[in-house]
Protein backbone atom coordinates (compact mmCIF):
# COMPACT_ATOMS: atom_id res chain seq x y z
CA UNK A 1 0.00 0.00 0.00
CA UNK A 2 1.04 3.50 -0.62
CA UNK A 3 0.98 6.12 1.47
CA UNK A 4 -2.03 8.47 0.58
CA UNK A 5 -0.62 12.38 2.17
CA UNK A 6 -4.39 13.91 1.65
CA UNK A 7 -5.78 10.57 3.47
CA UNK A 8 -3.09 11.67 6.25
CA UNK A 9 -4.27 15.11 6.47
CA UNK A 10 -7.62 14.31 6.68
CA UNK A 11 -7.29 12.36 9.95
CA UNK A 12 -4.63 14.83 11.15
CA UNK A 13 -7.13 17.54 10.73
CA UNK A 14 -9.66 16.10 13.01
CA UNK A 15 -7.27 16.76 15.71
CA UNK A 16 -6.40 20.08 14.21
CA UNK A 17 -10.19 21.19 14.50
CA UNK A 18 -10.82 19.71 17.48
CA UNK A 19 -11.85 21.66 20.70
CA UNK A 20 -10.47 19.10 22.72
CA UNK A 21 -6.58 18.19 23.83
CA UNK A 22 -7.44 14.80 22.80
CA UNK A 23 -10.02 12.61 20.53
CA UNK A 24 -10.59 9.18 20.18
CA UNK A 25 -11.01 6.53 17.19
CA UNK A 26 -14.53 7.38 17.16
CA UNK A 27 -14.08 10.74 16.11
CA UNK A 28 -11.83 10.17 13.75
CA UNK A 29 -14.52 7.93 12.10
CA UNK A 30 -17.01 10.62 12.87
CA UNK A 31 -15.18 12.71 10.90
CA UNK A 32 -15.72 10.32 7.55
CA UNK A 33 -12.98 8.35 7.49
CA UNK A 34 -13.41 4.36 6.96
CA UNK A 35 -12.24 3.37 10.29
CA UNK A 36 -14.09 -0.22 9.56
CA UNK A 37 -14.39 -2.05 6.67
CA UNK A 38 -17.68 -1.99 4.93
CA UNK A 39 -19.45 -4.88 6.67
CA UNK A 40 -17.90 -3.52 10.41
CA UNK A 41 -16.82 -6.64 10.90
CA UNK A 42 -13.25 -5.27 10.80
CA UNK A 43 -10.57 -2.27 10.39
CA UNK A 44 -10.43 -0.82 7.41
CA UNK A 45 -6.79 -1.47 5.82
CA UNK A 46 -6.12 1.76 4.92
CA UNK A 47 -6.81 2.96 7.54
CA UNK A 48 -4.39 0.89 9.68
CA UNK A 49 -1.88 1.19 7.59
CA UNK A 50 -2.02 4.78 7.93
CA UNK A 51 -2.55 4.61 11.92
CA UNK A 52 0.54 2.44 11.87
CA UNK A 53 2.46 5.05 10.20
CA UNK A 54 1.25 8.13 12.49
CA UNK A 55 2.94 6.00 15.50
CA UNK A 56 5.76 4.84 14.15
CA UNK A 57 6.60 8.01 13.31
CA UNK A 58 5.61 9.78 17.00
CA UNK A 59 3.08 11.69 15.22
CA UNK A 60 0.64 10.76 17.95
CA UNK A 61 0.53 9.43 21.15
CA UNK A 62 -1.92 8.19 23.60
CA UNK A 63 -2.68 10.78 26.97
CA UNK A 64 0.82 9.30 28.98
CA UNK A 65 2.51 10.36 26.04
CA UNK A 66 2.97 7.30 24.62
CA UNK A 67 3.44 6.58 20.65
CA UNK A 68 4.68 2.57 20.54
CA UNK A 69 2.07 0.56 18.93
CA UNK A 70 -1.71 0.90 17.48
CA UNK A 71 -2.83 0.25 20.95
CA UNK A 72 -1.99 4.22 21.17
CA UNK A 73 -5.41 4.41 18.90
CA UNK A 74 -6.54 1.51 21.57
CA UNK A 75 -6.35 -1.14 18.81
CA UNK A 76 -5.42 -4.45 19.80
CA UNK A 77 -4.83 -7.64 18.00
CA UNK A 78 -6.74 -10.17 19.44
CA UNK A 79 -7.12 -13.84 17.35
CA UNK A 80 -5.59 -12.59 14.21
CA UNK A 81 -8.28 -9.87 14.37
CA UNK A 82 -7.96 -6.55 15.48
CA UNK A 83 -10.49 -5.27 18.42
CA UNK A 84 -11.15 -1.49 19.27
CA UNK A 85 -11.39 -0.10 22.62
CA UNK A 86 -11.09 3.26 22.41
CA UNK A 87 -8.42 5.71 24.24
CA UNK A 88 -7.93 9.43 24.31
CA UNK A 89 -4.94 10.43 21.44
CA UNK A 90 -3.42 13.76 20.81
CA UNK A 91 -1.03 14.58 18.41
CA UNK A 92 2.65 15.08 19.15
CA UNK A 93 4.36 17.85 18.66
CA UNK A 94 6.21 16.99 15.59
CA UNK A 95 2.38 15.86 14.56
CA UNK A 96 1.43 19.27 15.09
CA UNK A 97 4.16 20.57 12.44
CA UNK A 98 3.36 17.83 10.36
CA UNK A 99 -0.52 18.57 10.26
CA UNK A 100 0.00 22.15 10.36
CA UNK A 101 2.52 21.92 7.15
CA UNK A 102 -0.26 19.41 5.39
CA UNK A 103 -3.20 21.68 5.90
CA UNK A 104 -1.33 24.37 3.86
CA UNK A 105 -2.94 23.64 0.35
CA UNK A 106 0.88 24.78 -1.39
CA UNK A 107 2.69 22.38 0.95
CA UNK A 108 0.43 19.30 0.73
CA UNK A 109 0.24 19.97 -3.05
CA UNK A 110 4.45 20.13 -3.43
CA UNK A 111 4.34 17.28 -1.16
CA UNK A 112 2.13 15.01 -3.69
CA UNK A 113 3.76 16.32 -7.32
CA UNK A 114 7.01 16.24 -5.83
CA UNK A 115 7.99 13.88 -3.21
CA UNK A 116 4.41 11.25 -4.21
CA UNK A 117 6.55 8.09 -4.14
CA UNK A 118 9.66 9.49 -1.25
CA UNK A 119 10.33 7.82 2.49
CA UNK A 120 8.00 8.80 4.80
CA UNK A 121 11.01 10.87 6.77
CA UNK A 122 11.54 12.65 3.52
CA UNK A 123 7.89 13.60 3.01
CA UNK A 124 8.05 15.01 6.84
CA UNK A 125 11.66 16.87 6.35
CA UNK A 126 10.16 18.14 2.93
CA UNK A 127 7.02 19.15 4.33
CA UNK A 128 8.78 21.25 7.48
CA UNK A 129 11.00 22.93 4.58
CA UNK A 130 8.68 23.92 2.41
CA UNK A 131 6.60 25.00 5.36
CA UNK A 132 9.28 27.12 6.25
CA UNK A 133 9.90 28.84 2.69
CA UNK A 134 6.08 29.43 2.92
CA UNK A 135 6.09 31.37 5.94
CA UNK A 136 9.39 32.84 5.06
CA UNK A 137 7.75 34.53 1.75
CA UNK A 138 4.58 35.78 4.32
CA UNK A 139 7.26 37.45 6.69
CA UNK A 140 9.43 39.09 3.63
CA UNK A 141 6.15 40.42 2.12
CA UNK A 142 5.41 42.07 5.63
CA UNK A 143 8.89 43.48 5.88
Amino acid sequence: MRIDLEYIATILNVFLVSETAHITIYDIENSGVAVYDENHKGLNEKFVFHAQLLVENSLVSDSALRSDSLNTFGITLQNNSFSVMPKDIRLTQQGHDFANALANKEVRSTLMDKFKDAPFQMLFSASQKIMEHVLLKQVDAFL
